[in-house]
């Protein structure tokens, strides 16, 4: 869209200025499962599954935009606690540990089309499972209310940062993008109020963005907590995000949930660190529940944040990248959370290296590609260009040798002066009398030490004196009829200087010459260890997917072992005594 208004003609000239050429010089249109708008249910829909050309797409609209991000700027925000968002891990429950134990029977199902997709699929499964980590009652309301969940040790840590704060009336952010508030129904929203009052925070000192319906109601609930009335906003990141200028007794930021989107981690943050701020440190806290999708899905989107910001700002650009507005989990990824595999720990290590490393291929193959041109044009192209521009320079430095040492003289439209002023009068005359058109045919207009004088009107409407001997060279006319004959005597003198500086640049052509032919034979530094880890990462997939495995396991699962008899009555027990 931005392209469409502010580089136009750009498009035209490339022949993308219809969207479907665009769509198919940079991206991959394919059909995914996605959540209907009113969250009922499931949609198919067409979108952007992979952008390609990304280093030209990126070059093209960088004509346009100057893109600036917050470590660029080095703005005066709060510093976090730490250095870092602070991680608040919680164990799982018993009855989570259960319940992602079923996960993994449905994940199986998907993953071996036992049932259709608008029965259950990996979507649906990642979103109950993210319901699932903040308190098992947002996927069973009867679930048990455990005092260690992770929504528990969040309404604790909120309640402390309150005592610990109340002298400065300072506040806190409460980020949840699932669980909202819903009436009739269990929801994060008003359990954390409904805790928080029972400890002692006042009712009306915490306040749901969602309350506020119309933009009066916002701007007055902001500045409530601008002055520190209301201490503790609880809101999603598409109402509490964006546009949220809350951030002057701010001292807290509780992520209760990952965000969908990378950029959403962003806005989170960026409402606490932010201009205006009164507290030199304030802490961005981020609760994780072990065994569940939390951890994995948390570094998944900072993956994908890291690698964003190196598109967006040139530092790294891969020839392609997965679309980064959502995140589902692969039915081996799942199994593997549910299990607390080591390897999922080593999958992302080993897939950040690798991505790590192609980018850093990725710009060899770049760098060598533009040497390889550079050695077989742009060089020697360059060297003949000044070899024959240092022969045409060395016939004009004959031909001012000539003159060189003698007394002024000038041929202006016919006639001979002696006198620099009325040489420089006749010039100015001339132009006056004729009606030059911008880079249009040079006008003949005399002769000075051997060389021919012209006018000429360049681009910017400004009035040139070129001297051509062999070669030809140029300089402003002016509006001083004696400065315009000095110029003109310095265009010839400083001949010597202009030799010099284009033997200078033949002798560093042909030094890079010799520099690109050593440097393109060089091998990818880190090619070796880019093997290693692609093979690790092949072979960690494969050990994820059990694809060795599969046929062993579909044996196993069909004769019942008494393992597997044992694990199926301690299930039934566990849903005998929660659900």
């Amino acid at each position: 869209v931005l392209q469409r208004y502010l580089q136009p003609q750009m498009l035209a000239r490339l022949g993308l200025n219809y969207f479907d050429s665009w769509a198919a010089t940079f991206g991959e249109v394919i059909s995914s499962l996605e959540i209907t708008p009113e969250g009922s249910g499931y949609r198919m829909r067409n979108r952007f599954a992979k952008f390609h050309n990304l280093p030209e797409l990126m070059s093209i609209f960088q004509l346009v935009a100057d893109i600036q991000t917050a470590d660029m700027l080095n703005l005066p925000i709060p510093e976090i606690e730490g250095g870092k968002a602070t991680i608040i891990a919680t164990e799982a429950t018993p009855f989570q540990k259960m319940i992602m134990e079923s996960f993994v029977e449905r994940a199986e199902k998907i993953r071996k089309r036992e049932v259709e997709p608008d029965e259950d699929n990996m979507l649906k499964l990642t979103g109950e499972a993210k319901l699932m980590s903040i308190d098992p009652r947002l996927v069973y309301e009867d679930a048990p209310n455990d005092p260690d969940s992770k929504l528990n040790i969040a309404i604790g840590n909120v309640l402390d940062i309150w005592q610990e704060s109340s002298e400065q009336r300072l506040t806190q952010l409460v980020f949840c993008d699932s669980g909202t508030p819903k009436p009739g129904q269990f929801n994060v929203y008003d359990e954390m109020k409904r805790c928080l009052t029972e400890k002692g925070v006042p009712a009306d000192e915490i306040a749901f963005v969602h309350d506020a319906k119309t933009d009066e109601q916002r701007e007055n609930l902001f500045e409530k907590v601008r002055m520190g009335e209301i201490r503790i906003l609880l809101g999603s990141t598409s109402k509490l995000g964006t546009g949220t200028n809350v951030q002057d007794r701010l001292v807290a930021v509780h992520h209760l949930d990952c965000p969908w989107r990378p950029s959403d981690i962003e806005q989170r943050d960026g409402r606490i660190l932010r201009q205006g701020n009164q507290n030199l440190v304030v802490k961005i806290l981020r609760y994780v529940t072990k065994g569940t999708f939390d951890a994995y899905l948390w570094q998944i989107q900072e993956q994908k944040l890291k690698y964003i910001s190196q598109v967006m700002t040139g530092k790294s650009i891969s020839r392609s990248c997965e679309d980064m507005d959502e995140t589902v989990l692969s039915a081996a990824e799942v199994k593997a959370i549910a299990t607390s595999n080591p390897l999922l720990a080593e999958k992302m290590e080993v897939d950040n290296e690798v991505i790590r490393l192609k980018l850093l291929k990725g710009n060899w193959n770049n760098e060598r590609l533009t040497l390889e041109r550079n050695i077989k044009d742009q060089y020697p192209d360059t060297i003949a260009y000044c070899e024959k521009k240092i022969a045409s320079i060395r016939k004009d430095m004959e031909l001012r040798e000539k003159t060189e040492g003698k007394d002024f003289s000038a041929v202006i439209d016919g006639k001979t002066y002696d006198e620099r002023v009325k040489a420089g009068e006749q010039l100015l005359l001339i132009m006056k009398l004729h009606d030059l058109a911008v880079n249009g045919e040079p006008l003949p207009v005399g002769e000075y030490r051997g060389f021919r004088l012209f006018l000429v009107l360049n681009a910017f409407k400004q009035l040139d004196l070129l001297v051509k001997g062999d070669n030809t060279y140029s300089t402003p006319l002016g509006d001083s009829s004696l400065g315009g004959i000095t110029r003109l005597e310095n265009v010839v003198e400083k001949i010597p200087t202009v030799l010099m500086n284009m033997e200078q640049k033949l002798a560093d052509t042909q030094t890079q010459l010799e520099e690109a032919r050593k440097e393109v034979q060089k091998p990818f530094e880190f090619e070796q260890r880019l093997n290693e880890y692609s093979a690790r990462q092949a072979e960690i997939n494969t050990r994820l997917e059990f694809k060795e495995f599969q046929k062993q396991e579909e044996v196993i699962f069909e004769e019942k072992t008494a393992a597997e008899t044992e694990k199926a009555s301690n299930k039934e027990a566990w849903e005998a005594e929660y659900v």
